[in-house]
C-alpha cells in the first residue's frame, strides 16, 4: 500500500509539473500579447488585484499567487520535496503558442474550464481505481486541491460569472475556428458589447440604435471606453474629393454623417500586405485593424488598398469612467468575446445581403446564441424595440431613392449631411394639404389649438412621442420662440378640492388631474395652469383670455376656487396643466416656430367648429394610474380624432401575405418584413411613453 501510495504521488507531482510548464508559456505569452489595461477577474499582469475589482474569491487570489510564484521557480514542486528523475522530466513536452492569437487560446481555456465533467474527466486520468486503504481519503483530500489537467493555466476560471454560471453552453463554435463566450464584466480592447435586453428601461423609445447593437471595442482605458456598431449598414455611399465611393456604417451616435466634423473609422484586414499599411493602422485583435479615413484615402490613392477592402463606418459610440462597468451591472449589456472571422464573416454578410431596414438584429442574434443566450434572443425576437428599431433604421440607414430618409444615395464628402425633409407630395392629396397647411400657418398665433398630424407615418414615432395625437394650445408667442401646453395627456398627479353643498353643508372631496404641458417651466412663475372654456367664466370675467375673448380662458388657482364656491362652475369645468413645450425660430424662417411645424405637416389647426367637443372630450380624463391607464389613453385619442375631419380617420389597412411570412415589403404602412402597421407602432409608443414617464410603470408599454 505504501509504494501505490508512493508511485501516485510522484503522478501526481508529475501532472503539476505538467501543469507549470502550460501555465508558463501561456503567462509569457499573455504578458507579451495583452494590452496595458487588461486585467481579468482581479489578475493582471502588473499586480495580483486590480484596484478597481473586488470581487476576487480566495480560490482566483490563490491562482494570481501560484502565477507570481511560477514565473521565477523552477519546475520543481518545492511545496512537496519532491523532485522528477530526469528520465520522467523527459516525458514533458514544451508547448509553443508563440503564433496563437492570445484570444483563441484563452478561448480554449475558458471552454475546458467551464466543461461539467472536467472535474471528473481529470480525477479519473489521475486516479483510476481507488485505494481501499484507510489513507483513502487522504489522497482524495490531496487531489482535489490539484488544479485540473483540463484547465491548463487556470485563468479560464477567471471568466466565469457569478451571475452567468460557464458551462459548455456559453461556448458555441459554429466551426473549429469560431468561438465566442459570454466574457462577464471583462471590458478590453477587441471585446464585443452586445445589447442588452434584460433591462427596465429599453432602448425602444429613446437611441434606438443601440438596441441589439454589436459594437466592437477599439479602444479601453481607466477613462474612456470607444467601440463602433458592427451591425448598422447603410446603403449610402460616400463620395470622396478623387471620385473615390466608401460605403457608409452607422458606427455610433458621436461624430457621425450629422456632425460638422464627422469621424470615420476604416476597418480592414490588410495586415502585413505593406509596411505603409502597418504604419498607419492600428490593431484591435488578430486580422481586424483600423486607420482614419484621411490615412484611408492615402493608401487608396498610393495605390497600396482599394475602397472596397475597408469598411468605412461614420460615428462611433463613447463610455466616460466607469459609464460602461455601472451600464454592465444593470443589464444594459452583455459582454462577449469571440474570434476574428466570425466578426468578419458577418460583416462580409451584411455588405452583401442585408437590407439597411434589417438593422443587423440576426447578428446579434448569432453571437447571443454562440454565448448561450438563444433563449433569451428567442423570447424578445420581434417585439417592440425590434419594430422601433427597423423603423429608425428606415429613417437613418435607408437612402432616399430606397424609400428611407437618410439621404441621396451618393453623400458629397463636403456635407455632413444630406438628411432632408421631404418638401413634395407625392400625390395631389399631398400636395393640397401642404398647401392648406401653409395658409392655415400664417394665422398661427396665442391661442390657437391644434392637434398632432393624422398621417400614417407619425413624425413622432421616433422621438417626442408625447406629441403623438397631442392636443396643442398656444399661449406664447415672441420672435424667439413659441411656447404652447399638451392638454390631452394627464399625469399621475392631482390637485384636491374640498367642496360644501349649499343646501346640505356636506362636505366632499374631488381631484382634478394635473396634465402634462411639456417638459419647460418658466422661471419665478407658478408651475401650473388653469384653463377654462366656459361661456359662463366668460362673461363673469374669470381669468383672462388666452388670444381670443370667445376661446379658452386662463385663470389662478384663488379664481377658479372662487367661482366654484360661487356656483358659477364645477371643478370639471377647469383643466390644469403643469410645464411648457417650446419651439424655437431660427434665423431666415429655418424653423418658424409652430408655423414651421405646422408647415413640415407635423400638426395641423383644430377648426372653431370643433373645440367644444375636443373640450369636452379632454374633460373625462382623470387622474392617471395603473387602473385607468388604457381609459385614460382612449380619451385622450377621442379628443384628437375629434379635432380631425372625417376623412382624416385612418383607414384599416388589409395584411398582404408576403412568400410565407404574412407580410408585404413594399407596403411603406407597414413595419419592414412584419405585420404590424406603422400607425399601430405609434400609438404603442405613446403608451410606452406615457407608460414610462407619467406612470412610472414601463412595464404596462408596449
Amino acid at each position: 500500500t505504501t509504494k501505490k501510495l508512493s508511485d501516485v504521488r510522484k503522478l501526481l507531482i508529475k501532472r503539476q509539473i505538467v501543469r507549470m510548464r502550460y501555465q508558463i508559456h501561456a503567462i509569457t505569452a499573455l504578458c507579451a500579447l495583452l494590452p496595458s489595461s487588461f486585467y481579468v477577474g482581479g489578475f493582471s499582469p502588473s499586480s495580483r488585484m486590480h484596484k478597481n475589482d473586488n470581487t476576487l474569491t480566495s480560490s482566483r487570489i490563490q491562482r494570481s499567487q501560484q502565477f507570481k510564484f511560477l514565473t521565477a521557480s523552477t519546475s520543481t514542486s518545492t511545496s512537496t520535496g519532491f523532485f522528477l528523475k530526469d528520465d520522467d522530466e523527459d516525458d514533458v513536452e514544451d508547448i509553443d503558442i508563440s503564433n496563437r492569437d492570445w484570444r483563441d487560446f484563452r478561448a480554449q481555456l475558458v471552454m475546458k474550464d467551464s466543461s461539467p465533467s472536467a472535474e471528473s474527466s481529470a480525477s479519473e486520468s489521475i486516479v483510476e481505481k481507488k485505494p481501499e486503504s484507510s489513507s483513502s481519503s487522504a489522497l482524495t483530500e490531496d487531489s482535489s486541491t490539484i488544479i485540473y489537467e483540463d484547465d491548463l493555466d487556470g485563468i479560464g476560471s477567471l471568466f466565469t460569472d457569478e451571475q452567468t454560471p460557464m458551462n459548455t453552453d456559453n461556448f458555441t463554435p459554429l466551426q473549429p475556428s469560431q468561438w465566442a463566450y459570454d466574457a462577464g464584466h471583462v471590458i478590453e480592447q477587441g471585446a464585443v458589447i452586445l445589447g442588452g435586453v434584460e433591462q427596465e428601461y429599453g432602448f425602444g423609445l429613446r437611441q434606438q440604435y443601440f438596441h441589439k447593437v454589436v459594437c466592437l471595442i477599439l479602444d479601453h482605458d481607466e477613462n474612456f471606453t470607444k467601440g463602433i456598431i458592427l451591425n448598422r449598414p447603410t446603403d449610402l455611399l460616400l463620395v470622396d474629393e478623387n471620385d473615390e465611393k466608401w460605403r457608409i456604417w452607422f458606427g455610433g451616435d458621436v461624430q457621425n454623417l450629422n456632425h460638422p466634423m464627422p469621424e470615420i473609422v476604416c476597418v480592414h484586414t490588410m495586415k502585413g500586405r505593406d509596411p505603409l499599411v502597418d504604419e498607419v493602422s492600428t490593431t484591435v485583435m488578430k486580422d481586424i485593424q483600423w486607420c482614419s479615413f484621411k490615412d484611408a484615402k492615402m493608401l487608396v490613392k498610393e495605390k497600396k488598398a482599394q475602397p472596397s477592402d475597408f469598411w468605412s463606418f461614420a460615428g462611433y459610440a463613447g463610455w466616460g469612467p466607469g459609464q460602461l462597468m455601472g451600464e454592465l451591472n444593470r443589464k444594459s449589456w452583455y459582454m462577449c468575446a469571440t474570434d476574428s472571422q466570425t466578426l468578419l464573416k458577418e460583416l462580409a454578410n451584411q455588405s452583401a445581403y442585408t437590407d439597411p431596414r434589417d438593422a443587423g438584429l440576426d447578428v446579434w442574434e448569432l453571437l447571443m446564441k454562440m454565448i448561450g443566450r438563444g433563449d433569451t434572443a428567442d423570447e424578445c425576437s420581434g417585439d417592440f424595440e425590434d419594430l422601433m428599431l427597423k423603423e429608425w433604421a428606415r429613417a437613418h440607414l435607408l437612402s432616399l431613392e430606397a424609400g428611407g430618409n437618410a439621404g441621396i444615395r451618393l453623400q458629397p464628402a463636403e456635407v455632413a449631411s444630406t438628411n432632408m425633409d421631404l418638401v413634395q407630395g407625392e400625390t395631389i392629396d399631398d400636395f393640397v394639404k401642404q398647401t392648406v397647411a401653409a395658409v392655415k400657418a400664417s394665422n398661427v398665433g396665442v391661442g390657437t389649438l391644434l392637434r398632432a398630424s393624422s398621417a400614417d407615418r407619425s413624425p413622432f414615432l421616433l422621438e417626442d412621442q408625447e406629441f403623438h395625437k397631442s392636443i396643442i394650445l398656444i399661449v406664447a408667442e415672441d420672435e424667439n420662440t413659441s411656447v404652447g401646453l399638451i392638454l390631452n395627456h394627464s399625469s399621475s398627479k392631482g390637485i384636491e378640492m374640498e367642496l360644501v353643498d349649499r343646501q346640505t353643508k356636506e362636505k366632499r372631496e374631488v381631484e382634478i388631474p394635473v396634465r402634462f404641458g411639456g417638459q419647460y417651466a418658466i422661471r419665478g412663475q407658478g408651475n401650473t395652469m388653469w384653463l377654462h372654456n366656459c361661456e359662463t367664466l366668460r362673461e363673469a370675467e374669470v381669468g383672462t383670455s388666452v388670444g381670443r375673448k370667445d376661446g379658452i380662458w386662463q385663470c389662478s388657482q384663488a379664481e377658479a376656487t372662487a367661482a366654484i364656491s360661487a356656483g358659477l362652475a364645477k371643478p370639471g369645468d377647469f383643466l390644469i396643466a403643469s410645464g411648457l413645450s417650446v419651439w424655437i425660430k431660427g434665423e431666415r424662417g429655418v424653423y418658424d416656430g409652430m408655423r414651421g411645424e405646422v408647415k413640415k405637416g407635423k400638426f395641423e389647426v383644430i377648426d372653431d367648429d370643433k373645440i367644444e367637443d375636443v373640450w369636452d372630450a379632454l374633460k373625462k380624463q382623470k387622474t392617471l394610474n395603473k387602473l385607468n391607464f388604457v381609459k385614460n389613453l382612449n380619451c385622450g385619442e377621442e379628443a384628437w380624432k375629434a379635432g380631425g375631419d372625417e376623412g382624416d380617420k385612418q383607414e384599416e389597412i388589409p395584411v398582404t401575405g408576403g412568400i410565407g411570412e404574412g407580410f408585404d415589403e413594399e407596403d411603406d404602412k407597414m413595419v419592414f418584413k412584419s405585420d404590424v402597421k406603422v400607425a399601430k407602432l405609434s400609438d404603442n409608443a405613446l403608451r410606452s411613453w406615457v407608460a414610462t414617464f407619467l406612470l412610472g410603470a414601463p412595464s404596462l408599454g408596449a
